[in-house]
């Protein structure tokens, strides 16, 4: 079989159909521009609220430790049927020891259970906190009279946080300070 071709069949006309034309894919400058306008825009707008938040989260994180190395204390104190100290040295560290007498965090093998640099919590201030002994038989507070409660805090620039401990053991966190913390009830 064979096909035969007029030459009054093929067209001379050059242009083409729309259908037929190549389309090119990709994005002009003025797209690209756009895109990053409202990037910046939206970058600018979600920056002091990120700060805010490492801000937030740095405090949390002070607290949250220091809590529950008190309640790690307390559990070693009931544990070994021995006093358990936690001993603040100024704001630079605090240590656990067993007995009731305060070790030194900044003197190698003063603490024997445990040794917190404070410095590990950036931008946090450590208030004036007392040592803290927890008692043998009930994992009490020694020297804190009954119903009385034990409350040391923590700032950020904008940020405060409390640790507040009663006379039976118990620790909780608290927030304090011109800003509240989320989540935490007020001291």
């Amino acid at each position: 079989m064979k096909f035969v071709v007029a030459l009054s069949d093929i067209s001379t006309d050059k242009t083409v159909r729309p259908s037929l034309r190549v389309r090119q894919a990709g994005i002009t400058l003025l797209e690209v521009m756009i895109v990053v306008a409202i990037l910046g825009i939206l970058a600018a707008i979600a920056a002091p609220s990120y700060r805010d938040m490492i801000e937030r989260n740095r405090l949390k994180e002070a607290a949250e430790s220091l809590k529950a190395d008190l309640q790690w204390a307390r559990g070693e104190a009931l544990k070994r049927s021995q006093p358990v100290t936690l001993a603040f040295t100024g704001t630079a560290c605090y240590g656990i020891a067993v007995g009731t007498a305060a070790c030194d965090c900044t003197v190698a093998n003063s603490c024997a259970l445990k040794v917190v640099n404070a410095t590990q919590f950036n931008q946090v201030n450590w208030g004036t906190l007392n040592n803290i002994t927890f008692e043998a038989r009930r994992g009490t507070v020694v020297g804190l009279a009954a119903n009385a409660t034990l409350t040391s805090t923590f700032t950020t620039t904008h940020y405060g946080a409390g640790i507040r401990i009663n006379s039976v053991g118990r620790v909780a966190v608290c927030s304090s300070g011109s800003k509240a913390l989320p989540g935490y009830p007020a001291c």
